[in-house]
Formats: C-alpha cells, sequence, structure tokens
C-alpha cells in the first residue's frame, strides 16, 4: 500500500470530523505522519487514530491492504477506553516496536505544540473554561511525554 492510499484512508476516516477549536481532525494525523522518519511511521502515522476515532476495525484495514508492519504497529497505538492512559502509553514505550514509539513520540510532541498554542489563545479570548481544559490535557501530554522518554 502506497503511502497515498494511507492517507486516503485517513481522510475518508476522520471525514467530517472536528477538533476542539473546530478544525479538521485529519489535520492532525497528517502532521504526525509527515513527522515520519521512513514510508513506514508516515503510514501509521497517517492512520493512528483511524482505529479509535472511525469505525474503521484493524481487520477492515488489513483487507482494504495496509502492510502488516502499520497494522502490528496500530495495535499498538490503539488505546481502549478500558486502558488507563499511562499504561497505554508504557506499553507502547516498552514494545520494542520502533515505528509504535516513534509514531507515539511524534504524536505527544505534536499534541502538545497544537495544545499549547490553543490554550495561549483561549487565554487571549479570556475563555477560561477552555483554557482549564487545554491545561489538563496539556499537563497530561507532558507526563506522558516524560514518562515515554524515560524508557528510552
Amino acid at each position: 500500500m502506497t503511502i497515498e492510499e494511507t492517507l486516503r484512508i485517513a481522510l475518508e476516516a476522520h471525514e467530517g470530523q472536528k477538533d476542539l477549536d473546530g478544525r479538521p481532525v485529519v489535520l492532525h494525523p497528517v502532521a504526525v505522519g509527515l513527522m515520519g522518519g521512513n514510508e513506514t511511521e508516515i503510514k501509521t502515522g497517517f492512520l493512528h487514530d483511524v482505529v479509535e476515532d472511525s469505525d474503521l476495525t484493524l481487520e477492515n484495514l488489513r483487507s482494504r491492504g495496509v502492510d502488516e508492519d502499520v497494522l502490528a504497529a496500530l495495535q499498538l497505538l490503539t488505546h481502549s477506553k478500558t486502558e488507563d492512559y499511562f499504561d497505554y502509553v508504557r506499553r507502547i514505550a516498552t514494545s520494542g516496536n520502533a515505528t509504535a514509539i516513534h509514531v507515539k513520540l511524534n504524536d505527544l510532541r505534536h499534541n502538545l505544540e497544537r495544545g499549547l498554542r490553543t490554550y495561549s489563545q483561549a487565554v487571549a479570548n479570556g475563555d477560561t473554561e477552555k483554557a482549564e481544559r487545554l491545561a489538563r490535557i496539556n499537563d497530561k501530554h507532558r507526563k506522558a511525554l516524560r514518562l515515554f522518554e524515560s524508557y528510552l
């Protein structure tokens, strides 16, 4: 499967979804994919939220021709609502799967960069409620990044 084909899947899966600022959700996985250091990381980055945030499953992706190494990383990167978030981060960090590790680091870094920018905008606009929610999310991402990096 080509990079372009994985991008098309991500675009379809996230079509119409909006983030906290009303921007298309797909911009995040595109950014994470573009941060990838090789073809597998790019493909995985594009698809990293598809199973969590759409109706597609790993089996659907397999039947569409997604590479097995990408699917293995996506399995690790898919966070179940029943799993503690920091256990999930720890699981990826200790997995030995270089693709999943690099994509999760890129995901956390992009979330934090975007979150800090959005937080600053909320503060500047006097939106205290949004700023407080974003501060909690940014704190979680900061802690996850520190935890993740402590395993590397």
